[in-house]
């Protein structure tokens, strides 16, 4: 099955542009010409190697650019490579980043049969899913990032090295702000290492970021997240212009991307949808905290008396990825990724296989299989979404538990 999908992917990665990628690589060069890249508006006559075809919203000041300045940074030493090289780069280190995520989590465990079930988990279960296509074609970024916890994860599992662990969450912060929330049960448990190394990897990402982005850059990233924020609110309404160049630095599809099943989850969205309501921004914040509140109220105890890594590692992410649906922002599917983080350290926490045989296994049976592949019906992916993450939360209490 994964051989099938990585023709699937290389097929893809050929032909089209991975929109979202694009849109990184030109804010790097941009920002390295002198130039704003969150507020920078390709004319006709701009250099190809600067133009993102797919900024076409005429009446819009932002770019399409919604990375902070340190993920800028990463980009960098690569921006003079052409694009199209570039971009087939990516998509292979894209599923070296999935295997390598595999082999950590692997590595932490010494049961074969755990093994298996976690190759499974990566090979079948993500490898062959709408969102691991979604996230080729676009080129998007998270697996560096569930990389990155992996990588945590294995430190502090492995290693038993709270202050790298504590480092590379804190670099992972620095590119994906919601990261920060898995340092919640961190701080509940006292783990002041990892907490202080976590605020280290922080700051030193950030001063980091300032040798290529000066302070007015970071001002100009969190302006355009307002903008940003009334788009997906539908407070502003683009106006679309038109592309009249039919190939872009090397890509001969620069505004088009594969048909793949690809639905917005988010909370705001689902409101519109059902409800034909808009959600203000500082409502969709309230209810997160609220949300985030309510589960560490419940977990305090658990989290105190834990005397392992795996589930202060799976309450975190947990809190990520409900803060994911949250964000006054579109919620892709591509953000599923995260999914290899949890799925992977229940069967690591699992040492009986009676306590996944519960009732609710079956909304992670019936959301992996509207995922995968093959698109039953409409809003399946939705439906999917919802289904895994409240069958996450419901482990979240049995895996906090001392006989599980």
């Amino acid at each position: 099955m994964s051989a099938i999908c990585i023709s699937f992917d290389t097929v893809n990665t050929l032909k089209y542009g991975a929109l979202d990628l694009r849109n990184r690589v030109v804010g790097t060069r941009v920002l390295l010409n002198g130039e704003d890249p969150y507020f920078f508006k390709w004319e006709q006559d701009t250099p190809e190697e600067i133009v993102d075809a797919r900024d076409f919203y005429s009446n819009f000041p932002m770019s399409r650019l919604t990375v902070p300045p340190t993920v800028l940074m990463l980009h960098s030493p690569f921006a003079s490579i052409p694009y199209k090289m570039q971009q087939i780069l990516w998509a292979f280190i894209q599923w070296l980043l999935l295997l390598l995520s595999v082999i950590l989590f692997s590595n932490t465990t010494d049961s074969i049969i755990k093994k298996k079930i976690l190759w499974i988990i990566g090979l079948l279960i993500i490898a062959s899913s709408f969102f691991w296509r979604l996230h080729i074609d676009k080129g998007q970024i998270y697996i560096l990032f569930v990389f990155l916890i992996s990588l945590s994860y294995w430190f502090a599992k492995r290693e038993k090295n709270y202050i790298l662990s504590g480092f590379i969450l804190g670099l992972t912060a620095s590119f994906r702000p919601p990261v920060i929330l898995m340092g919640i049960p961190f701080l509940i448990k006292r783990k002041w290492k990892f907490i202080i190394s976590g605020l280290a990897g922080i700051i030193i990402s950030f001063i980091s970021s300032l040798f290529i982005a000066p302070f007015s850059i970071w001002k100009s990233y969190f302006n355009s997240m307002e903008f940003h924020e009334k788009f997906h609110l539908l407070i502003i309404q683009p106006t679309y212009g038109f592309f009249n160049k039919n190939v872009v630095d090397g890509i001969k599809n620069a505004i088009f991307s594969a048909n793949i099943a690809m639905e917005d989850s988010s909370i705001q969205d689902m409101f519109r949808i059902f409800f034909h309501l808009k959600i203000k921004a500082n409502i969709l914040e309230l209810s997160l905290i609220i949300c985030i509140l309510v589960l560490t109220i419940f977990l305090w105890r658990r989290i105190v008396k834990t005397k392992d890594s795996v589930s202060l590692f799976y309450i975190g992410i947990i809190f990520v990825i409900i803060s994911s649906f949250f964000l006054p922002a579109a919620r892709l599917s591509y953000i599923n990724i995260y999914w290899l983080l949890p799925l992977s350290l229940i069967v690591i926490k699992t040492d009986d296989i009676k306590w996944i045989l519960k009732p609710e296994l079956i909304l992670l049976i019936v959301g992996i299989g509207l995922n995968t592949m093959f698109r039953i019906f409409p809003k399946g992916v939705i439906l999917s979404d919802y289904l895994i993450v409240f069958y996450l939360v419901i482990i979240t209490f049995r895996i906090t538990n001392s006989k599980y």
